[in-house]
């Protein structure tokens, strides 16, 4: 059941709440809100209130102010020493303090002190999140924080209980373009001053006793949009640009021929999780590689152990399902070799002759990093290395420096994170065109920073958001200059044509956020003065803002108004939380983050199912996103999906087109399947060629469809393109021509929503797959992956 946020006494009576306000400015892809509840104790005694709420793992919390009796409690930002300075001085001394609990994920208590019988009570929480961004459309999650009625008691009157509750909700949404509005969850009433501006309500007659769940799908998709706000600071003015851009790259035809190396440190510090999420993400990694490209698998603890001795394989069947066999009978010992291991894979590919991309896999803290770095930095050559840190005690400035010298990426995976994608997208990357930036031209502006502070790369059809402090006013032009695989290319963004949206206030928060995080990660590589330095601005950058950080945590300010001198007495109110507490409140994921998508997905869950946090993550694994996962970890070097047991091309054929289509029928966005589909939808395609007998009007058109699906999804390129041209030609000599250009005709014409009950009419897919998901998880999944195809397609429907 899930948890009951809202104010109650210790001993777990709740208090009556007569009114809920929840009001928010959405600005682009960020949102900050305010919830304000008010209660009353009408119980006919003093209580000692506890308030709980809570705090999504993607959120920050902004503010907390508690109003009772003439009192007023405000949560101030202050650094974090000092405040557990004053704590431990106020304890020694026997002052009164409040305490602030983390009681589980996201469910959080602040105690709130005595209330007098008939004493009204108002509590405000303000968040700052981030919408999630899938297919053109933003979607926005408010967690629920009460039930209808809190207080209950054998005396209390029987119209006290049937009461009302006084509810309101208003959004003011602030958007690139023209957006329209749905809520699953609530009636809502949008009302539009213009293209760009909106406010959402939610309709008399509804409650939070459940998340408040908005949609913003884009009418018409831009590759460039921004916002900007305005302020003037020691009389000069200043701007602060907010630019969204979705480049779509030229598809320049290039043979990817890559080497890969996977290094997994299996010590007994990974034994767990980090060993089971790493082995999953080199399975998945395995997958998406393409023909043509050569491997090897390197694993060590106090010793090395390779897949292949002798070097690199081919990208095969058989070498695929023997690394698979590989990895899977992996497991830790004692000690660690970091160093040597790394040695071994770029001496391999000095032998070569061949650049290699090197992924490591680690939660080590080396002790000889600076003689690593200054081999990888002297020995690299074309190489490229992707270290990933499989938790957060691992040793960052390591993991950065390696990443630097290397030519690589870093990330950091923590315990209950996605790390597999991680590696699909960066498999997506290294397949798909990406924009080399060589210079970023903002023409007249005077720009004094950026956020991010270096682009490198942008990528193919992925959002991404430049933020800019300009002096003076947004105008003129930028363009972006660089190299698409040894092709010169510039992006051209005109501002005057975007019609910017002027003085969006909360963009300078964003703004302020983003440093915070520009500057979090810029401190992994510091050391000693510079170290200090960026610690100095993070702490007065998130003071101003009042932003939580690692630098900083809550204290509280109370104000009394005394009657006599007509003005508030201020004094200090220290609040006792532990450093994790203080830690799990400064963190907010974002975009880019692993954990965000998964997290997002968790909350969908509890939404709708009203399940807790942890038993929606159980749940989870019967979702299409678990089950996408389940498929790619599945697929074969050639592209096909089969089970065990499978041999003739018919049925290798049948589960494939079950598989493919899985990935493609569903709302949510497959960019990160982009090569599991282009090898499925080629395998299919070279099969039909291959065998006149399988070009039946029912498999082509499930082909047609799931090309089309593709197609609307952006998910084709130019060696798929050809591939099917060669069919269409091939077909266009065959017997039954006309019959099959009739079924082609027939699913072109056909809406999307239309194509997905043709195809689940032609499969007899129906929602009861739906309820023996659990089933299919008994058996061996290898001997079921028709039944997982399935399954993800009835969870589409």
């Amino acid at each position: 059941m899930m948890k009951k946020y809202g104010l109650s006494t210790k001993d777990n009576r709740k208090v009556k709440l007569n009114r809920l306000e929840v009001t928010g400015n959405i600005c682009g892809e960020y949102i900050e809100y305010t919830i304000s509840q008010d209660y009353k104790n009408i119980s006919g005694e003093n209580m000692e209130g506890v308030y709980s709420f809570p705090v999504p793992s993607t959120s920050l919390i902004t503010g907390i102010e508690v109003n009772l009796g003439g009192r007023n409690l405000k949560a101030m930002v202050e650094e974090r020493d000092s405040v557990i300075k004053t704590l431990k001085e106020s304890q020694e001394q026997g002052i009164n303090t409040l305490a602030l609990e983390q009681k589980d994920d996201e469910y959080f208590t602040i105690t709130i002190g005595n209330i007098l019988p008939n004493e009204k009570v108002n509590v405000r929480i303000s968040y700052m999140d981030q919408l999630t961004y899938e297919d053109d459309t933003l979607s926005l999650y408010i967690p629920s924080v009460m039930d209808p009625v809190y207080y209950r008691e054998e005396d209390e009157e029987e119209e006290e209980l049937e009461e009302e509750l006084d509810f309101y909700l208003s959004l003011l949404v602030e958007s690139y373009s023209k957006m329209a509005f749905k809520s699953p969850s609530h009636k809502i009433k949008v009302e539009r001053e213009d293209d760009t501006l909106s406010k959402v309500t939610v309709t008399k007659g509804q409650t939070l006793d459940h998340d408040f769940i908005l949609t913003l799908r884009e009418e018409h998709p831009q590759t460039a949009a921004g916002m900007g706000y305005s302020y003037y600071e020691d009389e000069t003015e200043k701007s602060i640009l907010m630019l969204k851009l979705v480049p779509t790259l030229p598809d320049i035809p290039v043979e990817y021929t890559t080497n890969y190396s996977f290094i997994l440190d299996t010590s007994v510090s990974m034994e767990g999780f980090k060993l089971e999420e790493a082995k999953n993400a080199m399975l998945i990694a395995l997958r998406s590689l393409e023909e043509g490209d050569k491997f090897n698998l390197i694993a060590y603890n106090e010793e090395i152990y390779k897949f292949s001795p002798s070097g690199k394989v081919k990208f095969t069947k058989e070498n695929l399902e023997a690394a698979t066999e590989w990895i899977e009978s992996l497991t830790t010992r004692e000690g660690e070799c970091t160093f040597e291991a790394l040695k071994d894979a770029i001496r391999e590919g000095e032998l070569e002759e061949e650049e290699s991309t090197i992924f490591l896999f680690t939660d080590d803290s080396v002790a000889e990093e600076d003689e690593i770095l200054e081999y990888v930095r002297t020995n690299i050559g074309q190489h490229r290395i992707f270290p990933i840190g499989m938790d957060t005690e691992v040793n960052s400035y390591f993991i950065n420096r390696l990443a630097e010298v290397g030519n690589g990426r870093p990330e950091f995976i923590e315990e209950g994170e996605r790390i597999d994608d991680i590696i699909l997208r960066q498999f997506n990357r290294i397949h798909n065109p990406q924009l080399d930036v060589t210079e970023i031209d903002f023409g007249d502006m005077v720009v004094e920073k950026t956020y991010p502070g270096t682009i490198t790369y942008l990528y193919d059809r992925e959002p991404f958001t430049i933020f800019a402090l300009v002096d003076g006013v947004i105008s003129g032009s930028i363009d972006i200059r660089g190299v698409v695989d040894e092709t010169d290319y510039t992006m051209h963004i005109d501002l005057d044509k975007l019609e910017i949206e002027e003085n969006s206030q909360l963009i300078r928060k964003v703004w302020a956020r983003k440093r915070i995080e520009s500057l979090v990660e810029k401190e992994r590589f510091a050391r000693g003065v510079e170290e200090e330095q960026i610690k100095e601005e993070i702490l007065a950058l998130s003071k101003e803002y009042s932003i939580l950080s690692k630098e900083t945590s809550f204290i509280m300010m109370e104000t009394i108004e005394d009657p006599v001198m007509g003005m508030g007495l201020n004094k200090i109110v220290p609040m006792e939380m532990t450093e994790s507490t203080m830690k799990n409140l400064a963190r907010g994921y974002f975009l880019d983050e692993a954990a965000y998508s998964f997290d997002v997905n968790i909350r969908e869950k509890m939404a709708v199912t009203g399940l807790t946090h942890k038993e929606a993550k159980m749940a989870i694994k019967y979702d299409r996103d678990n089950l996408l996962r389940i498929l790619a970890k599945n697929q074969q070097a050639d592209g096909s999906f089969l089970e065990i047991g499978e041999e003739t091309e018919g049925d290798i054929l049948e589960t494939t087109l079950r598989s493919l289509l899985a990935f493609l029928v569903g709302t949510e966005t497959t960019t990160f399947y982009l090569n599991n589909v282009s090898k499925a939808l080629r395998y299919v395609i070279n099969t039909m060629k291959k065998d006149e007998s399988l070009i039946t009007e029912r498999n082509y058109m499930l082909l047609r469809i799931a090309y089309d699906l593709a197609e609307k999804k952006n998910l084709l390129k130019g060696k798929v393109r050809d591939v099917n041209k060669e069919l269409v030609d091939y077909i266009s000599d065959m017997k039954y021509r006309e019959s099959l250009e009739e079924v082609s005709d027939l699913v072109y014409r056909a809406s999307p929503t239309q194509k997905k009950f043709i195809m689940a009419g032609t499969l007899n897919i129906t929602k009861s797959y739906v309820e023996n998901a659990h089933e299919i998880f008994e058996l061996d999944i290898r001997k079921n992956i028709k039944n997982i195809a399935n399954l993800a397609m009835a969870k589409a429907l």
